[in-house]
């Protein structure tokens, strides 16, 4: 008995120890499948230098795998991470001069720094749908996009029979599933923004009905919305920081300046006192006209280098205020286009609401009610071609794709219930108005 209680406190420890291994074996393999994406012909590529917005470009891997940027020239991305187009490109472009012309018409001529290049995925290659779908065709990528999502976009399984005479409910659930999708990613768009703008707000989970795909749908939008929230954050305090770091050079360079200005002060006043003594000395006779003339040269030169030093130091001043008043104006401006871009949001998010409800209407009128993943239905046979294998692989509606991959859908007569169709749901109502400010 004893040998068993000691026993027992070992053997919880190691469990725990096991669980944790596994869920980090598990967070580690999603980065790693990020990391090892190769890049590919059609992958479209952006690059952006922070502070220098005539920079930011995008262009599209050729199809003999090459990618040009001004400034970078021509390099080999196909096959190759975006880290390491990404070092290369910031390897290029590090430590050279660039001229940014200023509002005011002037021109200044700063280095470029490693961490302030920056190189990303923005369109990648199209995935591909085919088979017994609602509407096979090509479908834009997106990362971490599975089966599932590719699709839903193409409208969903094609139905073996419509329960009433020449319709679909097949269709009638793909339109509620993507009409579900788009509301509340509309909805997320607007509590973002309205973060954006300061204002605190708690994203209403309860005002949405069940996910029709999976459980985790909403915490997914968030996650999205959230990573967009943080990068733009990052990127305006970028733009803060320059400009900071601009008026901080610009308030060094005044502060010796004015050093500078008192000392030739005193120089121009010293000069100004010999010149009145030597005028008295050639009164008396004790000076000659030649040397009179130096000291008047000598008191012409310091006060023009005084009048010089004051001319520059107006001259930083007024750059620095058209610096301070250029960072007002873009916080000015990022606030009107929130403002903006919360009104249309608004907007769009009553039209998405508005089409949820008109979907869950046509599925009830017809008898077929909202998907629920909680019952099963026919499991079709997937199977996904990847562009760089010639092998297909059968995978499951939970499968991650890759840019260029096509999805084969086949129905089966026999095959196990899968939990991506929806079962009747008498108790479905539909979702309250979102609480918008």
């Amino acid at each position: 008995m004893r040998r068993e209680s000691a026993r027992r406190p070992a053997l919880k420890r190691a469990s725990c120890l096991c669980a944790a291994v596994a869920i980090w074996f598990a967070a580690g393999s999603v980065a790693a499948v990020a990391q090892d994406y190769r890049l590919q012909a059609g992958d479209v590529i952006e690059l952006s230098v922070t502070g220098m917005p005539d920079m930011g470009t995008r262009a599209a891997i050729q199809i003999d795998g090459s990618l040009s940027f001004p400034g970078v020239g021509t390099i080999k991305a196909a096959g190759r991470p975006i880290s390491e187009v990404r070092d290369q490109i910031g390897a290029t472009l590090s430590s050279r001069l660039r001229t940014i012309f200023l509002p005011d018409g002037s021109q200044v001529t700063r280095v470029v720094e490693y961490d302030e290049v920056s190189a990303s995925v923005v369109e990648y290659r199209p995935v591909f749908v085919s088979g017994d779908v609602t509407q096979p065709g090509e479908r834009p990528f997106r990362p971490g996009m599975t089966v599932r999502q590719a699709i839903a976009a193409s409208g969903g399984v094609l139905s073996v029979m419509p329960v009433v005479a020449g319709y679909n409910p097949s269709a009638l659930r793909s339109d509620y599933a993507v009409a579900w999708n788009a509301a509340v990613a509309a909805g997320a768009r607007v509590w973002r923004l309205q973060t954006e703008l300061g204002v605190a707000v708690e994203f209403d989970r309860n005002a949405w009905p069940d996910a029709p795909e999976r459980d985790d749908a909403i915490e997914a939008i968030l996650r999205v919305e959230t990573d967009i929230y943080e990068s733009r954050a990052r990127n305006f305090q970028n733009e803060s920081s320059f400009y900071s770091a601009q008026m901080k050079q610009i308030d060094d360079q005044a502060t010796v300046m004015r050093k500078e200005l008192e000392v030739e002060k005193a120089v121009e006043q010293n000069d100004a006192d010999a010149l009145t003594e030597a005028t008295n000395s050639i009164k008396k006779g004790i000076l000659t006209a030649s040397r009179l003339q130096d000291f008047r040269s000598a008191a012409l030169f310091s006060s023009t280098r005084r009048l010089q030093t004051q001319v520059s130091l107006m001259q930083l001043e007024r750059q620095r205020n058209d610096i301070s008043r250029e960072s007002e104006r873009a916080a000015e401006q990022l606030h009107l286009d929130l403002l903006d871009e919360f009104q249309k949001a608004r907007l769009d998010a009553a039209q998405q609401r508005a089409r949820l409800m008109a979907a869950d209407e046509r599925l009830r009128a017809m008898g077929v009610a909202p998907m629920n993943p909680a019952e099963g239905a026919e499991m079709p046979q997937i199977t996904v071609f990847h562009s760089d294998s010639e092998t297909p692989e059968p995978v499951n509606f939970d499968g991650k794709i890759e840019p260029g991959d096509v999805i084969e859908v086949k129905r089966t007569a026999d095959a196990a219930p899968r939990t991506a169709w929806m079962a009747p749901d008498a108790n479905l109502q539909p979702p309250a108005p979102l609480a918008l400010q």
